[in-house]
Order: structure tokens, then sequence, then C-alpha cells
């Protein structure tokens, strides 16, 4: 190449330039293995330790490693966090950035064929590892977690105006998940957390006195009085002879002797 730039032009002395330069780094980084082979393999004998190898990559430092791992550390807390106290996540920014200040089931378009929509929710959306193609509005977020503690997301599921659970059917969730919202809304109201109406009935004390008219004093009953029983047919009845004789000839073989009685052979004569 050098012995043929004096008899070309500029364009192609600077072509034959740039390519004879990409040859030299091409055939350097091509020595580059052996040579450093070649001096590590001088280096043991000659009993020092091998140099470390250069490479044009740029190797992560501990900072980056460090600052990744508390990255990654503290999106497993913020899950695991959301997992154990699900009441955070009413609060935090994805939360508000997604839902707003709506219901979670506001925007909830359940799929079914035809333009009449079923009558009842599914049984439930997720069926060991299948999930159906349109969960309900809890299934959908696994991050809403029904606590009795998470009294804002169990406040979207009761009526304002008469303080009832909203029938499935309008909130889109599943039976599954309408069975476990009822049973915690039921501890939230246990436990004070959530507030419910209880009708108050004024009780009039003259209602219970006996100076009604309708109510009297009882007159003692007539057994009391007389000293027999309370009922006619609780005291002793003496039995017809005819029907006794008879029980006692139809249980004859299993009825035990009497000896004051008379012999059969007597009572005949």
């Amino acid at each position: 190449l050098h012995d043929a730039l004096p008899n070309c032009s500029g364009a192609w002395r600077a072509l034959l330039g740039i390519t004879g330069a990409a040859l030299r780094r091409s055939a350097a980084r091509e020595q580059a293995p052996v040579l450093a082979a070649a001096a590590a393999a001088s280096q043991i004998r000659a009993g020092q330790p091998p140099a470390q190898g250069f490479s044009t990559q740029a190797q992560p430092d501990d900072a980056s490693l460090t600052a990744t791992a508390q990255d990654s550390a503290s999106a497993f807390d913020t899950v695991s966090r959301y997992k154990e106290k699900p009441w955070e996540y009413l609060t935090s920014e994805e939360y508000i950035v997604r839902y707003g200040d709506h219901p979670v089931w506001a925007d909830y378009r359940r799929n079914h064929k035809g333009g009449i929509p079923p009558q009842k929710t599914r049984k439930t959306c997720i069926r060991g590892e299948k999930i159906c193609g349109n969960p309900c509005p809890i299934c959908r977020d696994q991050k809403l977690g029904l606590h009795q503690q998470n009294v804002k997301l169990l406040e979207q599921f009761i009526s304002p105006y008469t303080g009832e659970i909203l029938h499935p059917t309008r909130t889109g969730v599943c039976m599954k998940q309408h069975k476990k919202l009822t049973h915690v809304i039921g501890l939230a109201r246990d436990f004070g957390l959530l507030t419910f109406h209880v009708p108050f009935v004024d009780y009039k004390d003259e209602d219970y006195t006996n100076s009604h008219p309708a109510v009297s004093k009882t007159s003692p009953a007539p057994a009391l009085q007389t000293g027999s029983a309370w009922y006619p047919w609780y005291e002793w009845q003496q039995p017809p002879e005819k029907e006794v004789a008879l029980i006692r000839k139809i249980y004859r073989q299993y009825l035990k002797k009497d000896p004051a009685a008379k012999p059969p052979g007597e009572a005949r004569d």
C-alpha cells in the first residue's frame, strides 16, 4: 500500500490509508490474545503473578452493583409490603394514577356473549394457574388485598345510602371474592373499624306493665287450690277388667306368676 500511494490521486490515497489502518487494527486485535498469553507465560516462568487482562467493556464498579441490589431489594420490599399491609397501596402514587378518585370497580366491564349481560357473576376468575381473559376488579389487581384493616377498599363496596354491601352484579366481583369480601366486612364491623347504622327503637315502658287493660293478674290454678292434679288425665284411673283380662291372656307366657293368684284349674271351676 505504501508503495502504491505515490502513484495515486488524493482520494485514492485517503481511501487506501483508511483501509490500511483498518487492516492494522484488525491484525492487532487478532494478535492481542496471543501476546497476552505469551506475556502471562513469561511472567509465570519468572515467578511473578500474571497481570490483569484489559477489556474494552466497562466493568461495573461496587457502587453500581450496590445500587442495583438496593433497587431490586426495594422492589421486593414493595411487593411484600403491599401483601402484608394492603392498605398502604391505596395511598400510593401507583394506585392514584391507575384508579384516581373512582372505585376499583367503576371502569370494569365483563366480557359476555350477546347483548344481555349474565345475571350472575362467575364463580371464580383463577382456577389453579389459569386466569380468565377478563378477571374481576379484585382478581385483576393482586395488590388489592382483602383485609379488615383495609377500610378504604371495603368502603367502596358498601352503599353510602343504605349501608348494605353492593350486589356483585353491580361491582362485577366474582362469587369467590364476594364471599371473602362479605366475611372481611363483617370482621371490620366487629372490630369497630367500619361504622354501620343500627336502627333506634324507642320502647315505651307502659307497654310492659300490668296497667294495660289487656293485662291482668293471673288467677292461681285450680289444682293448686284443691290439691288435685293439674289435668284430670294425670290422676290414676282404674282400667276396665275385661281389657286387663284380655291383655293377660295375650301375654300370659310373658307374665310373672302372682303367688296370690289362684291356679288356672281352680279358676275354671
